[in-house]
């Protein structure tokens, strides 16, 4: 005698479809996911500045707040002492004239500048107390007028 054995008949208890959904949202999240992170780390790569006219219009608002302000270097008013390490200069927009302190190594770049960004906080006298500074110089590639 032979000895058969039934095998019984066994259907997935899930269809293809509900198998290929899963597979979706988990890819839908994890591109999420990823998207979120690369639009985080832009945000706080970002670098904002405002122009001397917006800060002075805003200097209410700004008081006590550390910000970053860019304007137009006055070569006249460039002030360094050079055992103390303070450079005082002015940033000078038209009529608007923002006095500028800043303690530290000085650019070598300064005395070549048009403008600078500087950041740090107004102080009460409203004096711009940097604790950076960036200049930024005329570019020697300019095309020619």
């Amino acid at each position: 005698m032979q000895n058969v054995i039934a095998t019984p008949d066994i259907r997935a208890t899930t269809s293809p479809r509900a198998g290929s959904l899963k597979f979706l949202i988990a890819g839908v999240l994890i591109v999420a996911a990823m998207a979120f992170a690369v639009l985080a780390s832009f945000q706080d790569n970002t670098v904002y500045y405002l122009t001397l006219p917006e800060f002075s219009a805003q200097k209410a608002k700004f008081a006590g707040q550390v910000v970053r302000v860019n304007g137009p270097l006055d070569q006249a008013s460039i002030q360094l002492d050079q055992k103390t390490m303070v450079l005082k200069f002015n940033m000078k927009d038209g009529g608007i004239v923002q006095p500028v302190v800043y303690k530290g190594v000085v650019p070598d770049t300064l005395t070549n500048g048009e403008s600078v960004v500087a950041e740090g906080k107004l102080d009460a006298q409203g004096v711009f107390q940097a604790n950076s500074i960036l200049v930024k110089c005329p570019s020697k590639y300019e095309e020619s007028k």
